[in-house]
């Protein structure tokens, strides 16, 4: 990745995914963590978010961007959302004997497994990671930017 890509990236979705965030009716399974007037775009400090044209793009649009702790992977909680998604895939591969390998037929169960374990388990594993944040956060201040549990 780089800031070229993560800028076209950015220029094709924060947009839309902002607006969605808005505007989520209560029957959506979207968690309300935003309002017009208090939101956070949240990325770490890898050089592709921090390049001076992707800054610059973000304070164009008035995209509020927390600052964020030089390498604090404790903060980082779509690292953990990656983990405990792969784990369930894995999971499923198992009880399913399944081993991935080129072959169209077993690639495509592997996405609709990837698709089950989303709906069954994305939207429970984002709001444990949201709720996780107040905690994350207090345990990065505490620890004064050291290594934490998270």
């Amino acid at each position: 990745m780089n800031a070229d890509r993560y800028l076209e990236i950015l220029k094709e979705g924060l947009s839309s995914f902002v607006n969605e965030l808005l505007t989520s009716s209560a029957e959506s399974d979207i968690i309300k963590v935003a309002t017009s007037d208090a939101y956070l775009f949240m990325h770490d400090n890898a050089s592709c978010h921090t390049a001076t044209k992707v800054t610059r793009f973000l304070k164009t649009k008035r995209v509020p961007v927390m600052k964020w702790p030089a390498q604090s992977p404790d903060l980082n909680s779509i690292e953990n959302l990656w983990s405990m998604f792969k784990d369930a895939f894995h999971e499923r591969l198992i009880e399913e004997n399944i081993k991935p390998f080129k072959n169209a037929e077993v690639m495509k169960r592997c996405m609709t497994i990837l698709i089950e374990v989303w709906r069954d388990q994305g939207m429970k594993l984002i709001t444990k990671l949201i709720k996780s944040m107040p905690r994350r956060c207090a345990a990065v201040i505490a620890a004064e930017g050291g290594h934490t549990k998270y």
